[in-house]
């Protein structure tokens, strides 16, 4: 393989997004009902899911909204539903299905 950069060729057309450890904010109804905010990080994210790391568990099925940029004008949000919380450590991965 050639440490050339230009020999490289890219076959996405799409930009690349680097939220390798990207603070993120997390939502979500607590059982009492009430909207519930905290920060996050994102692992991974692809079009279909995403893999987060967060101090607490999440029940499978719950619905989190992830907040992207927050409070600032690239601000960007979407919704998952948790489908693996898996302890690692002192935190938590949650891969979530988005939609």
């Amino acid at each position: 393989m050639s440490d050339d950069v230009d020999s490289f060729n890219e076959r996405r057309k799409s930009l690349r997004v680097d939220l390798e450890s990207e603070t993120i904010r997390l939502g979500w109804q607590d059982a009492s009902g009430q909207f519930q905010t905290a920060e996050g990080i994102c692992i991974d994210l692809s079009r279909h899911g995403i893999l987060i790391e967060y101090s607490n568990a999440f029940k499978l099925g719950e619905l989190v909204e992830v907040t992207f940029n927050a409070g600032t004008d690239a601000q960007n949000t979407i919704k998952g539903q948790v489908c693996r919380c898996s302890p690692n450590g002192e935190v938590f991965h949650i891969a979530m299905q988005l939609f």
